[in-house]
């Protein structure tokens, strides 16, 4: 059997009649060698692919199409200064002149080895209330990987610290009116709490808070979490009859100028003008992914699984009484609204401070050599 066989030059591009099985080393010296991406990966299925494509589309004006040189960026904070660093394990390697990283250009995650739709899924299997292990089999099931639960675990320890540095800059434009509520979880054997404010109109989680204790200090805490996020003072801010409220509001928003101090709505309730029901409908959210936990057990990593669910709920999970938006898209915040696009947008934010850390000691040393000259 002969078919059309691309073979790629520098500067030219031939068709040339080729053998079937000649076709896979062709694929991989002539396009990968080139710097050339294909969009269909399997050789197999590339070659049906060809087959199918009719004649004139094996012309030079045509075939820029569908091969064209694609400019390389870098993986971690998607510059374009880069240059080639060898060969290791038969695969290119290229090395960013402004962060510094060293990486493969494999479409994979930073420093991971399986594909980013497996991490993907996963961290989504298991916030829509998923147990590690019934996503462990999940992800078998459907991408045919066999992997182990405590690496499921790993992944969303890793991206969920990472993404909620990320998160954190990032500012929401917010209707001010704020509701406070917490809720009683069960770690290691005893009650904590888990403190949670939500926006009103867009139903954002503007802050949340985990302590071992409800007094003044924790509070405090979550109300200048509050306060860092939104970057604004609120309107007004609800909240129950707990006794701490007026001390630690009066301490954080309190302010001489009455035009711009917000009010505190305390003792909302069933019987009361305002209620607190958006609060425990989040409450609801949260027991929805911690109920089939039967209990969390360890503390600190507690606090990574509580700020990654803050993240898909804020980021990810549409909202039905937002018309299917997600609370980041209701206050108008430019991030993505999948898994795959907050990490790959998170590890640029982590490149970029270490581009600007570098930077910044370069700028030192000069000084300091001008200082001794």
């Amino acid at each position: 059997m002969l078919m059309l066989v691309l073979v790629l030059g520098l500067n030219r591009i031939f068709a040339l009649p080729c053998p079937l099985h000649r076709l896979i080393d062709v694929l991989y010296t002539g396009l990968y060698m080139s710097g050339f991406v294909f969009k269909v990966s399997d050789a197999y299925s590339l070659c049906w692919y060809l087959v199918g494509i009719p004649q004139d589309i094996y012309t030079t004006r045509y075939l820029i199409v569908y091969l064209r040189e694609t400019q390389m960026n870098c993986k971690y904070c998607n510059s374009e200064n880069m240059t080639k660093k060898g060969i290791r394990h038969n695969k290119q390697t290229y090395k960013c002149k402004d962060c510094g990283h060293i990486f493969v250009a494999n479409g994979k995650f930073s420093r991971m080895r399986n594909d980013k739709n497996i991490i993907v899924a996963a961290l989504n299997f298991y916030y829509d209330g998923l147990s590690l292990r019934k996503a462990q089999r999940n992800l078998e099931q459907i991408f045919g990987e066999k992997v182990s639960q405590v690496t499921i675990l790993n992944w969303i320890k890793k991206y969920s610290l990472l993404v909620k540095e990320y998160m954190i800059v990032q500012v929401p434009q917010l209707s001010g009116l704020w509701h406070e509520d917490e809720t009683m979880l069960q770690c290691e054997g005893r009650s904590i709490w888990f403190w949670e404010m939500i926006d009103e109109d867009t139903k954002f989680m503007v802050a949340s808070h985990i302590s071992n204790t409800r007094t003044f200090e924790d509070t405090v805490t979550i109300f200048k979490k509050g306060a860092e996020q939104s970057k604004v003072r609120p309107r007004a801010v609800f909240v129950d009859g707990s006794f701490v409220y007026s001390s630690a509001f009066n301490k954080v928003f309190y302010t001489m100028r009455k035009d711009t101090r917000p009010e505190l709505v305390q003792r909302v309730g069933i019987r009361a003008r305002e209620t607190n029901n958006i609060a425990e409908r989040l409450h609801g959210t949260l027991k929805d992914r911690t109920k089939c936990m039967r209990g969390l057990k360890a503390y600190e990593s507690t606090k990574l699984l509580l700020e990654g669910w803050s993240v898909h709920y804020n980021c990810v999970r549409p909202h039905l009484s937002l018309c299917g938006k997600t609370p980041a898209q209701a206050a108008r915040m430019e991030v993505p609204s999948n898994w795959k696009g907050l990490i790959d947008e998170a590890t640029k934010h982590e490149a970029l401070l270490l581009v600007n850390v570098i930077s910044n000691k370069k700028e030192e040393k000069q000084g300091l050599k001008v200082i001794s000259k």
